[in-house]
Formats: C-alpha cells, sequence, structure tokens
C-alpha cells in the first residue's frame, strides 16, 4: 500500500520513500509549502530547520552557531531591517574573527605577548580592525571622489599595491615594538578582508548605490567562510535578493534543502573519515608525505590509498562548509549559487574548477581572467584565453595564497620563509597548463562516443589530474617541492 486516505475526502498521504524524496526535491515549487513559509509561523519554522541542521552537523563552534542564529531569528522577525541587521552581525563578527585561518590569530598573540603596555591582546586585535575599517572606508570614499583618475578605476590593481607596501613597511619596523605589533595586525586582519574590499570597490565604479559605510562594514559577513568571499559583495548579494514574500519564501525553502543536504554529506563525511582513518588504519596525505620524505614512508598501496581517499574526503569537506553557508546566505534573504555542484560529473578540467569551488572560481575570473582577457593578444583568441587563464589559474591562484599565508614573514629568514612557496607556485602553474592544454584540444566528447569515451573516460581523467595536483596543494612548509615530486614517482614504484 503506497498511500492512505485522508478523514473527510482531503486527499491521501503516500508512504513511498521515493514519492517522498520526490516532493521534498519539489518542495520549493509546492505551492502550499510557498504560502506556509509567507507566514510568520512558517518563516520561523524554516528558520530553526536551517539552525537545527547546522547545530546537528556540528560544522560551527558554540559562539558561530549563536551569532549566525540570533543574526537568522532577527532577519525572520524584522524583515524590514534585514540589511541593518546583516550589517550589524556582520561587522560584530569581523571585530572578534578578524583572522581567517589560526595563524594569524597565533602571530597577534606572540606579538601581544612581548608588549607590556598591552592589557590584553584583544586591545590590539580591536585597534586593528578599527584601523581597517577606517582605511577601507576611507579608501572607498576617495575611489568615490576621484573616481575618474586610474588609480579609481583599476581599484582591484591599487590595492594589491597598497597592501604590498604596508607588508614592506610592516617587515621593516622593529620587532618586538608596539608599531610592529600594530603594523602585522593590520595586514593580518586587512588580507581577511581584502577580497570583499576589492568587490565592493568594484561596485562602485558600476550603478550599484550602497553608500561607502555599509561597503565598509561589511568586510567579514557574519556567515564566514574562506578568504575567497561566498556572496562577494552587497552589490552581488543585491541581485539575487528576494523582491516579494513569494520569492523570499521559495528562497528559504531552497535554504532548508541545502541544509539538510549539507547535513546528510556532513554524517557522509564523518562516517568516511573514521573507516579510513580509524577503523582501516589510512594516513593522512600530507603524513604519508612527510613519512616519504623521512624515509619511513608506508607501502605503495598504503599511499595510493592515502592519495585517492584525501580527494574525495576533500570534496566532501568543501561542499559541507560551501552548503551551510549558502544556506544561510539564502536564509538571510539572497538565492545567491551554490559554491559546489557535483563535481564528480565534471568531463574537463575547466568544467571541475567550476563545480569545485565557485567563488573561488569567480575571483579568479574576476579580478584577473577578465582583466588580461580583455587587454592583451586582441588579436589571437586562442593565446587571448590561454594567456587569460594563466594569469588567473596561474598568477592570481598563486597571489591569492601567498597573500593569505604572509604572517610567515613576520619572522624568521626571507629567503627560508619564500621557500614555503614553492609547491604552491608548481601547483599553480601546473593547474593553469592543465587547464590551457585542456582548452587547446577543443574537442568536447558527446554521448555518441559511446558510454565509455562520455560518461567514464572523462570523469576519470579528471579525478586523476586533480589527484595528484592534490600532492603539491601545500603551503604548511613540510615537504619541499622535491619531495613531494619523489612521493608522486614513488607510486609508480619508482
Amino acid at each position: 500500500m503506497s498511500s492512505v486516505e485522508l478523514p473527510n475526502g482531503t486527499g491521501t498521504f503516500s508512504l513511498s520513500p521515493i514519492q517522498w524524496r520526490k516532493a521534498w526535491l519539489s518542495i520549493d515549487e509546492n505551492e502550499k509549502a510557498i504560502s506556509f513559509v509567507t507566514s510568520r509561523v512558517g518563516s520561523f519554522a524554516v528558520c530553526f530547520g536551517v539552525i537545527l541542521a547546522l547545530a546537528l552537523s556540528f560544522q560551527l563552534s558554540l559562539a558561530g552557531l549563536a551569532l549566525v542564529s540570533v543574526s537568522l531569528v532577527a532577519m525572520v522577525a524584522l524583515p524590514a531591517h534585514r540589511l541593518i541587521i546583516l550589517s550589524g552581525a556582520s561587522l560584530f563578527y569581523f571585530a572578534l574573527r578578524p583572522f581567517r585561518i589560526d595563524g594569524w590569530s597565533q602571530l597577534l598573540r606572540s606579538k601581544a605577548e612581548v608588549i607590556s603596555i598591552l592589557p590584553h591582546p584583544l586591545v590590539l586585535q580591536f585597534g586593528a580592525v578599527g584601523l581597517v575599517l577606517v582605511l577601507s572606508l576611507g579608501f572607498l570614499m576617495w575611489q568615490k571622489r576621484f573616481s575618474n583618475t586610474t588609480a579609481a578605476k583599476r581599484p582591484v590593481l591599487t590595492l594589491c599595491l597598497l597592501w604590498i607596501g604596508l607588508l614592506l613597511l610592516s617587515m621593516l619596523t622593529t620587532s618586538g615594538s608596539f608599531l610592529n605589533a600594530l603594523m602585522w595586525s593590520v595586514v593580518g586582519v586587512s588580507i581577511s578582508s581584502f577580497w570583499i574590499l576589492a568587490y565592493s570597490a568594484t561596485d562602485a565604479k558600476g550603478k550599484d548605490n550602497t553608500s561607502s559605510i555599509t561597503r565598509a562594514v561589511f568586510l567579514r559577513p557574519f556567515w564566514g567562510g574562506s578568504a575567497a568571499p561566498i556572496g562577494k559583495s552587497y552589490g552581488y548579494l543585491n541581485r539575487f535578493a528576494a523582491k516579494t514574500d513569494d520569492e523570499l519564501a521559495v528562497t528559504r525553502l531552497k535554504a532548508l534543502k541545502l541544509a539538510v543536504w549539507a547535513l546528510l554529506l556532513a554524517v557522509v563525511l564523518k562516517t568516511v573519515t573514521y573507516l579510513a582513518y580509524d577503523l582501516m588504519g589510512l594516513t593522512q596525505l600530507q603524513t604519508a608525505i612527510v613519512a616519504h620524505a623521512d624515509g619511513a614512508g608506508f607501502s605503495t598501496s598504503l599511499n595510493w590509498a592515502s592519495l585517492i581517499i584525501n580527494y574525495f574526503i576533500d570534496l566532501l569537506i568543501i561542499s559541507v562548509w560551501g552548503h551551510f553557508i549558502v544556506s544561510i546566505v539564502r536564509m538571510s534573504g539572497y538565492r545567491i549559487p551554490r559554491n559546489t555542484v557535483n563535481p564528480l560529473a565534471s568531463r574537463t578540467l575547466a568544467e571541475f574548477w567550476n563545480r569545485y569551488f565557485f567563488y573561488f572560481k569567480e575571483l579568479l575570473v574576476d579580478f584577473f581572467f577578465y582583466p588580461a582577457f580583455t587587454r592583451f593578444f586582441k588579436k589571437n583568441l586562442k593565446m587571448r584565453i590561454a594567456f587569460a587563464t594563466f594569469c588567473a589559474a596561474g598568477l592570481g591562484n598563486f597571489l591569492y595564497h601567498f597573500m593569505r599565508e604572509t604572517y610567515v614573514f613576520a619572522e624568521g629568514d626571507l629567503i627560508d620563509n619564500l621557500a614555503i612557496f614553492q609547491s604552491a607556485a608548481f601547483y599553480s602553474l601546473a593547474l593553469a597548463i592543465g587547464l590551457i592544454v585542456s582548452q587547446w584540444r577543443g574537442k568536447k566528447v558527446k554521448p555518441e562516443d559511446g558510454f565509455l569515451n562520455y560518461h567514464v573516460w572523462p570523469r576519470l581523467n579528471v579525478i586523476a589530474f586533480f589527484c595528484f595536483l592534490k600532492i603539491f596543494d601545500d603551503i604548511s612548509g613540510e615537504g619541499s617541492l622535491t619531495e613531494r615530486a619523489s612521493f608522486a614517482v614513488g607510486l609508480f614504484g619508482v
């Protein structure tokens, strides 16, 4: 029996799991569901569903979960003040969590410990946040005031040069001084919000009329994420803002669907991690590479297993946190695209890059590919695309990771610190070459080419390429480029 009659002839209720799945996947198209979510009760029900999925996934700290929960509930309760709530929550988050990686947080604490005039490292942190906010606002106001200048028309290049100048000045200050600690803190805080400021400055060139003050306080959205901003900027969010009650209801239903899917993937991630590392005794890829370099490596079969499982776990990790962030943004009323969309379906390297980490790909395309594409090799389309791809996947990719990790230059020898980035440089170069070759090959497989040629071999090629490339995807300094190459060669018994 697949369905039962409801009382008083009001309809039937399906008992089939297939029908349940179908109904769930189409819930954002169900008129009754949309009507329910337009009500106050329905909006809160969906909001609590998203929060519950976040809580059960254990992807956020208690403090992070509390901030997200309060912010989303406030937006549902006071929809007319969504922008104010979003700005306030983001400013609060920026003040308390200005760094995106632990390296910068640890550097700030170590700098603060040697300065006797500071009662607490938070004083240094809040001071750096305040300075970055003032400098960002000043830049946006300057850009608006002098919009016809070359520097204002190329805000991303201008910001890069200014930031590099700030980094060099910080390196010249006396270690142990208050000025040294403050400047390095400003460098760290600014790089964690650099790309959002770049997007905001780019928006200011267009028709988006968001005020400079509003742009400046949106340097660290309360939903967190990597330095490649999911949601980009206010200007980008406004393009996806729900305009009617029905659009808002659909957007929030999509948020709930994505949050539930992220929760399921989080369970899969926990299960796979437990099976691979705890039950089967496999080692993480980084551990296997370091062990191989020390001459105490594992067997070839175990290294292969570590490499392959690392690839799939990496896909799960980025899918889970990306889905949750997008679900929070959608719950806020902005129907932005997903960050990760079935990367295993990719048949080309470029397609994988687009499906794997959409917003990082967008950053590279927006700030590196398009500027190069519009300026160079205009008479040779093939070279034009290749050079723009190299600027994005090669130079831009490396610059992004290099800038994020520049806390290493606060201490130690300059040459030794530069050597840390050799694997990242090779990774970026290999990725760019792979994408260019993939573009130059030109031929696209078609269904009529056969099942293996269309569905299997292209996808396996993509998986193999990115699997091996992951060996060199490192900026920790553990394992040199030569040692990582030795590990890759060793997989084939050489």
